[in-house]
């Protein structure tokens, strides 16, 4: 039997006994709450939620799970005024582990690659905290400044940091400066950030960190992913995503400048390197640009979030406007040896049935199934996926029942000691 929910088709099906370690936590976000769902052996949702926990802040829009230094599951939120962090049990249930307070509006959160350090980006400047040994996060200090955070890197107060993904010794950071950029920022050996003592509203100039490296005039850049060495954007202006590659250390091609100030040639040699288009590479011939893009598709909507099926050959996105999911099958670059897949296509390998009133917003995805916030459907939709990481079907093979007023915004996806109950 099927039915129709808000014009999308569902398939009722109803969810396997759960596995150890499967349950999806997603933000109710008008309910300043976290609902868990239980997981399927086959990856289906859970009608109902297993747990539900209050926010100690408003707002919850983002949740990301890492590990304490034993390998258990930690559950990170970042909440309009603060980030808190909640053991996760053996079963699934939540138990606080404290929370930051002062910080103002997070955007994104971001752990490095060992876990033992939490960025947050916003207006302003880049937050990191140095983690406890249970996954607990820094205390603030009693009395004096309210600063939670152990190191930082101070913006443009005008500026706002958005998407964060931090690699071994990089951190990069999506920014929406006119028009916009990937900013990229050296991490220390031990995860934390190279400055200390940041303001929201810092007028001292000479403060703010220039980025190691970055790539501006993207226009309206927010969701993008790092992958080996190509970095995938969304430019929203321009509707499209694009696909740069990255030198061996992980950073951009700056464009160099003589001692007059004029713009020169690459700062960092060949530019067949980077594999530019060819109408790009005869820009750069004329005028000296920054470096070109290696791939775009072409026009799309806007894109609230980007995730990388864990076979890594497949990008899925959340078109928001347009209420579906997007796959992106990468395909084989034959400029490089052994034609890698690692090349754009010009529009989705698939995307599944529209419904615009779903607004999906962030996405998680496993190798079974993608799942996805659904927004003003109040629900959480899973959609199978192949093998390779593109939707199996168009339409969700599960979803979780709607929970009244909720708007869920984010989701991921926990691995458990035991069964979840």
């Amino acid at each position: 039997m099927r039915s129709v929910i808000d014009g999308l088709f569902v398939a009722l099906l109803v969810a396997e006994p759960a596995l150890a370690g499967s349950i999806l936590y997603a933000t109710a976000a008008s309910q300043q709450r976290i609902d868990g769902f239980c997981l399927g052996a086959d990856g289906a949702l859970a009608a109902s939620p297993s747990v539900q926990v209050g926010t100690q802040g408003r707002l919850p829009r983002r949740v990301l799970v890492g590990k304490d230094v034993l390998g258990k599951p930690v559950l990170y939120v970042a909440e309009a005024d603060r980030i808190e962090a909640f053991k996760i049990g053996d079963h699934g249930g939540l138990s606080s582990l404290g929370d930051t307070r002062a910080v103002r509006n997070p955007q994104d959160l971001a752990l490095s690659p060992d876990g033992k350090t939490l960025y947050v980006t916003h207006q302003g400047f880049l937050e990191a905290f140095a983690l406890a040994a249970d996954g607990s996060l820094p205390t603030p200090p009693r009395g004096g400044s309210p600063d939670p955070f152990t190191s930082c890197i101070q913006g443009e107060p005008t500026n706002t940091f958005l998407d964060a993904q931090a690699t071994s010794g990089l951190l990069y950071v999506s920014a929406d400066d006119i028009p916009g950029r990937i900013a990229i920022y050296r991490l220390n050996p031990d995860g934390s950030l190279p400055q200390t003592g940041c303001r929201l509203n810092n007028t001292d100039a000479s403060k703010v960190k220039t980025p190691d490296s970055e790539r501006k005039r993207l226009q309206r850049p927010k969701a993008f992913l790092v992958v080996g060495d190509f970095v995938y954007v969304e430019e929203r202006a321009l509707r499209r995503l694009t696909a740069f590659r990255l030198q061996p250390d992980g950073t951009f091609c700056d464009r160099g400048k003589d001692a007059n100030g004029n713009v020169v040639a690459e700062s960092c040699g060949d530019i067949a390197y980077f594999l530019p288009t060819p109408a790009c590479a005869r820009r750069q011939a004329k005028k000296q640009r920054q470096q070109c893009a290696a791939s775009t598709t072409g026009r799309i909507l806007q894109y609230e979030g980007l995730v990388l099926h864990p076979g890594g050959d497949t990008l899925l996105g959340t078109e928001f406007f347009k209420g579906r999911v997007d796959a992106y099958r990468l395909k084989p670059e034959p400029r490089l040896a052994g034609a890698p897949m690692v090349r754009l296509p010009r529009g989705p390998t698939r995307f599944s049935e529209a419904n615009p009133v779903m607004t999906p917003v962030k996405l998680t995805a496993t190798e079974k199934a993608v799942y996805v916030a659904g927004g003003e459907l109040d629900r959480v939709i899973a959609l199978r996926l192949r093998a390779d990481g593109v939707l199996a079907d168009a339409t969700p093979f599960s979803r979780t029942d709607e929970q009244t007023d909720s708007f869920p915004n984010d989701v991921a996806v926990a691995t458990l000691l035991g069964s979840c109950q």
